[in-house]
């Protein structure tokens, strides 16, 4: 592979830490520098934002910095750095500066990418089926929280080693987990697969399937505690017409936890885009948990996007949340702030560059 060649497909893996990373330099040895920021203004009457259901604006902003040097025809050096700026994840912290993404690595082409430090996780290629909408969160991998305090759910988690590649239309990715100092991870891994079947004119059919378990060790907040995480979905591509369904489960138990805390869950999606400047979506999603906070969600989301630029849209949409909030004491509660009892709605501007 050439030097230039092998520059243009780090931006690719750089597409996990990132929605659209623009080069910004390119030296003569093709080595790169990279950059993405998003800015939002969201408005929203979403239950824990104002008081009493008010309506309540807020800002919400990502910024992103890496690139690659290259070392030879095959190899090269890469790394990115992405983070919050008073985003969402930042709900009920004092913090409004908050890393989603800080990693280096080994692009070596063919043989694969291997990456250290807070990664995007493999299992980032399930999760994808249902985190379609600009409006609604991610109940997926919730509980990881309690066996790592560094996890934003199974996204993310601090000290990963990761290797990456594909085989044509097979995608795949494992990770050992060490953890940092203060997240006490002891014989903690995942693995993600992805199978593209290209059936024609008939479209796309792609499997997806992951599994987590992590440990901790014997000291700290979250000690003796078990964790395992495992997921299949399945995406249909026709066209504009994207479709998709996942079921999901996770399972804690351990010191500070009376037996065992189960989360099941189920999503599907539908993902529409009408022309050039409009995007429809609707979802479904379930979960129930049983032996710990004994939450429930039973929300429907509606969504409209409309594309100003090829990089910037304006969304409005509407959920509508019939489940209920948990009261159990058979582990601690997570995700306290996502109220799972009250509709509401949103309508934001996101600017991309």
């Amino acid at each position: 592979m050439k030097k230039t060649l092998l520059a243009l497909a780090v931006p690719a893996l750089l597409m996990a830490g990132s929605a659209s990373a623009a080069t910004v330099y390119t030296a003569e040895d093709g080595s790169t520098i990279d950059v993405y920021s998003r800015l939002g203004f969201n408005i929203t009457d979403r239950a824990g934002m104002g008081e009493d259901g008010d309506a309540v604006g807020n800002f919400d902003a990502r910024i992103g910095l890496g690139g690659s040097q290259v070392v030879n025809d095959k190899v090269s050096v890469i790394g990115w750095a992405e983070y919050s700026v008073g985003a969402a994840e930042q709900r009920g912290t004092d913090n409004s500066f908050t890393p989603r993404y800080v990693w280096a690595g080994i692009d070596a082409s063919e043989a694969g990418k291997v990456t250290f430090g807070r990664v995007a996780s493999g299992i980032i290629m399930l999760s994808d089926v249902g985190d379609v909408f600009a409006a609604s969160d991610v109940i997926l991998g919730r509980q990881l929280e309690l066996v790592d305090n560094s996890a934003a759910q199974t996204f993310r988690q601090d000290g990963t080693i990761q290797y990456q590649n594909s085989f044509g239309a097979f995608d795949m990715s494992v990770a050992y987990i060490l953890g940092n100092s203060e997240s006490n991870q002891d014989g903690s891994y995942n693995a993600a697969a992805r199978y593209t079947f290209d059936m024609g004119d008939a479209g796309q059919l792609i499997p997806i399937a992951a599994y987590q378990a992590n440990s901790t060790g014997d000291t700290g907040s979250n000690a003796n505690r078990d964790y395992t995480f495992w997921g299949a979905g399945l995406q249909y591509k026709l066209n504009a017409l994207t479709l998709g369904a996942m079921y999901n489960q996770d399972e804690i138990e351990g010191q500070g936890i009376s037996g065992t805390s189960k989360d099941k869950s189920y999503e599907l999606t539908a993902v529409y885009n009408i022309n050039d400047d409009w995007t429809a979506r609707a979802g479904y999603r379930a979960l129930e948990n049983t032996g710990g906070d004994e939450t429930e969600y039973k929300d429907t989301t509606l969504e409209v996007q409309y594309h100003l630029t090829a990089r910037s849209s304006i969304y409005t949409s509407y959920v509508m949340r019939n489940g209920e909030n948990g009261t159990g004491l058979g582990a601690p509660a997570v995700m306290t702030w996502n109220n799972a009892e009250e509709d509401y709605y949103h309508l934001g501007l996101r600017y991309e560059f």
